[in-house]
């Protein structure tokens, strides 16, 4: 980045081209910063890489499996339960 450069003229040709040239880079480094900040802080910079997506896919169907492995083992314990459940315990008293 330049320096600012001191108007040793009251020349307002030369001053007005110094204006423009400062504003032109203020320009552009307002462009840099927003560019900056985009990249930073942008929907593209939250989002996971396809490895860490995949570990989370993959942890979620080890859970679902164990879901299925252990409906699988249940049908007897819950006709077990449904038994017990029906059993008469007597009369009520009068």
């Amino acid at each position: 980045m330049a320096a600012p450069a001191s108007p040793s003229s009251d020349d307002p040709e030369t001053l007005k081209a110094l204006l423009a040239e400062e504003r032109a880079e203020n320009k552009r480094l307002r462009q840099i910063i927003l560019a900056m900040q985009r990249h930073r802080f942008g929907r593209c910079a939250e989002s996971l890489p396809e490895d860490q997506l995949l570990l989370g896919l993959e942890e979620a169907e080890q859970v679902e499996a164990a879901g299925f492995a252990a409906e699988e083992s249940e049908p007897a314990k819950k006709e077990a339960q449904r038994v017990k459940r029906r059993a008469n315990r007597g009369a009520l008293p009068a």
